[in-house]
């Protein structure tokens, strides 16, 4: 009887330590895709922002909302204080330390800080396909049909 042997080493590390397996690729579909959604999140946050700037002018105004809609809004007035938690820290530091020594101190502070490291992924134009040495890839929408970036 065969026996069916599951893997707990995820595929992609599974495929990167394998040396006779080929280069894994980020596809052009993936990569449009990526673009595609950037572009429409980066769309919807400006409309987002310009119909709230519209709506707390027609609030401000004395404006009431109509209640024949499935959604109302909930105008929460807050009091915020912002603090420049640095600058008092260093304040205090100047006062601990003295002047002279806020510098080493801030120095010394950020070198023993460990850091987290971060992947940031942005879109850019690739200059192959802009030369046009390469065909536009093909990307499925967000109704699951073909799309060509760009349409």
């Amino acid at each position: 009887m065969a026996t069916h042997e599951v893997s707990t080493i995820p595929f992609v590390d599974r495929v990167l330590s394998n040396v006779d397996c080929p280069q894994p690729k980020i596809t052009s579909e993936q990569v449009s895709k990526y673009a595609e959604l950037a572009a429409l999140v980066s769309e919807l946050e400006a409309q987002q922002k310009a119909l709230r700037a519209e709506l707390l002018k027609l609030r401000a105004a004395g404006a009431e909302q109509e209640t024949d809609s499935p959604y109302l809004l909930a105008f929460i007035d807050q009091e915020r204080r912002t603090i420049d938690w640095k600058n008092q820290a260093l304040a205090l530091a100047a006062k601990v330390y003295g002047l002279d020594k806020v510098a080493t101190w801030e120095a010394e502070l950020e070198q023993s800080t460990p850091f987290t490291p971060i992947t940031q992924i942005r879109v850019k134009a690739n200059p192959a396909f802009a030369a046009g040495l390469r065909k536009p890839a093909v990307s499925v929408g967000l109704d699951g049909r073909a799309v060509r970036f760009g349409d």
